[in-house]
């Protein structure tokens, strides 16, 4: 998710980490590196995603759920590392689903990010779907839900989408599954692309009565990273 000064070096690299697991799985590069003060860290595809010590991350996808108390049924759209799935459940979720295209990256995590996703995989309240997030979203399994987490990218998947289509219909196909007054939360981007941050906000705004968007510090990011809900 954060960003790095020279796109063609990857972080792991830049930051002097010590890669203890890399491979290639159907959908992409996956590269478990080691930082003395962050833990372990999870790259895709040279990309940093998050690292033992990102529990902040978490907090801002799933705390604002649980203090309206709308963790009946929560879906997670990615997030194969398990943080958001185990901090849900931490927080009390009744059921919480998690869906995700790689299942190299779930078996990674419970191997080397237990500091992260915990017993989640494992916990009698939670689920592992292994399955495009987006095709179970539209399928309606399991709908309506209390809460929606998005842990997906914010760049367009398919060739010839801009980026503000791809961005609205997403959040119009998540509105749609939701029970009334549910809530949708999202990572956003960077603290430092007011752009992207606008475009995510002005959608949601399109969509739902309360938006809130705010800056959150991920301490191995090095940037402030911005999340939204809205509701």
């Amino acid at each position: 998710m954060s960003t790095t000064t020279d796109p063609a070096v990857p972080e792991y690299i830049s930051r002097n980490q010590r890669i203890v697991e890399s491979v290639r799985s159907d959908y992409q590069d996956i590269v478990i590196a080691h930082d003395p003060e962050y833990g372990h860290v999870l790259y895709l595809d040279g990309d940093l995603q998050i690292a033992e010590s990102d529990h902040a991350y978490n907090r801002a996808l799933v705390d604002p759920v649980a203090d309206e108390d709308l963790l009946d049924n929560v879906l997670i759209l990615g997030g194969g590392d398990g943080g958001v799935l185990h901090r849900a459940l931490e927080r009390g979720a009744r059921k919480a689903t998690l869906v995700d295209i790689d299942a190299r990256v779930a078996e990674l995590a419970r191997r080397y990010l237990r500091g992260l996703c915990g017993d989640a995989f494992e916990h009698p309240h939670g689920r592992v779907v292994i399955g495009d997030a987006m095709a179970w979203l539209d399928e309606g399994i399991d709908a309506p839900y209390s809460a929606i987490i998005y842990d997906l990218t914010m760049e367009p998947v398919r060739e010839g989408q801009s980026r503000l289509k791809f961005i609205d219909d997403i959040i119009q196909r998540m509105a749609r599954r939701l029970v009334p007054a549910g809530m949708v939360t999202m990572q956003c981007c960077s603290g430092h692309d007011p752009i992207l941050a606008d475009e995510i906000r002005c959608a949601l705004e399109r969509r739902f009565a309360k938006v809130e968007q705010r800056p959150v510090t991920v301490p191995s990011y090095w940037e402030p990273w911005l999340f939204a809900s809205a509701r």
